[in-house]
C-alpha cells in the first residue's frame, strides 16, 4: 500500500483529496451512470495550491449496441459572466468509445442566467468512412480521421472500461474541444496499487513537562481514510499535455490530471 505523494499525478492533486470520500458499493461502466467533477487549477500563486474553476456533469445512457453521453460544464469568467457548454454524443462501446455523431452548444451567461450577445455558437459532427464532417450553420468541414479516433469527453467513459492490466497502446487521433484535430496520439496502461484516499487534516495538541512548567505544542496530523486500489492509464500526443487517468476497481473514474488542471469526483453529488 502507498500513499498519495508516491504517484505521480496524485502527488499534485493531495492539498484537494484531504477528506475526499471514496464511493463505496456496486459499479457498472457499461450501463447508465451520472457523476459530477469539480474542475481545478493547480499551483496557483496567488490562492495556495490550487482552487476549483468549474464543473463538469457527464451522464450516459446504453442504448442499443451503443451509448449516449451528455456533457454539461460550467466555468466562471471575469465579469461576472459564466461559460456553459453542453454536449451530445452517440458513442460505441469499443475501447474508445468512438463518437459517431454529436451536437455541442456554447454560450456566456450573465449573472441572471442571460446570454451574453454574440457569444453563442452551435456545432455538429457526424462521421462516416473515416471522415469527420464537422457543421457550424455557416460551414461544413470535411476533417480525415481514419478509423481510430474519439473525443477528449468520449474518453471519460472509455477509461472506466479499459482492462485493469497492462494492454498494447491504444493509437489514435483526438478531436479535442469536439472540434480540433490532433494525430498520433496514445491511450496506455500506467500502473495499479492500492492508496489511502479520504484521510483528513486534524489539529493534534501536546502538552510537554518542563522542569519549570509546561507547554502546549499543536501540530496537524492525518486521520482516517481507506485503502483503495486504484488504476492509472496515460493519455499522450501532440497538442495536449500529458494526462493521468486514475480509476478505482468497479472502473470509476475518479480523477484526471493533466498539467496544471484536475478533474476530481465529487462525491456528494454523485447520482
Amino acid at each position: 500500500m502507498s500513499e498519495l505523494k508516491d504517484h505521480f499525478t496524485l502527488n499534485s492533486i493531495t492539498h484537494h483529496l484531504m477528506g475526499f470520500e471514496p464511493p463505496a458499493g456496486a459499479f457498472e461502466p457499461t450501463s447508465d451512470w451520472e457523476m459530477a467533477y469539480g474542475v481545478y487549477t493547480l499551483g496557483s500563486v496567488r490562492r495556495g495550491p490550487g482552487h476549483r474553476t468549474g464543473t463538469v456533469r457527464l451522464r450516459r445512457q446504453a442504448a442499443g449496441d451503443g451509448a449516449t453521453l451528455t456533457v454539461n460544464y460550467e466555468k466562471p469568467q471575469a465579469g461576472k459572466t459564466t461559460y456553459r457548454l453542453t454536449a451530445e454524443l452517440h458513442c460505441r462501446t469499443d475501447a474508445l468509445s468512438t463518437p459517431t455523431r454529436w451536437t455541442c452548444q456554447s454560450v456566456a451567461v450573465d449573472a441572471d442566467g442571460k446570454p451574453v450577445p454574440n457569444t453563442s455558437l452551435k456545432k455538429s459532427a457526424e462521421a462516416t468512412e473515416g471522415v469527420i464532417v464537422i457543421t457550424d450553420g455557416k460551414r461544413e468541414r470535411r476533417i480525415p480521421v481514419g478509423s481510430a479516433y474519439t473525443t477528449n469527453w468520449s474518453l471519460f467513459d472509455a477509461v472506466q472500461r479499459l482492462p485493469r492490466r497492462a494492454f498494447d497502446p491504444i493509437r489514435f487521433t483526438l478531436i479535442d474541444n469536439l472540434d480540433q484535430v490532433k494525430p498520433d496520439h496514445t491511450l496506455s496502461f500506467r500502473t495499479s496499487d492500492e492508496v489511502v484516499l479520504g484521510e483528513k487534516r486534524v489539529r493534534q495538541k501536546k502538552v510537554v513537562e518542563l522542569e519549570k512548567g509546561r507547554i502546549r505544542k499543536t501540530r496537524w496530523a492525518k486521520t482516517g481514510g481507506r485503502p483503495v486500489r486504484l488504476h492509472a492509464y496515460d493519455h499522450l500526443g501532440e497538442g495536449v499535455v500529458p494526462e493521468v487517468y486514475w480509476v478505482d476497481d468497479p472502473g470509476r473514474l475518479l480523477f484526471m490530471v493533466a498539467g496544471l488542471e484536475a478533474y476530481i469526483l465529487d462525491t456528494k453529488s454523485r447520482a
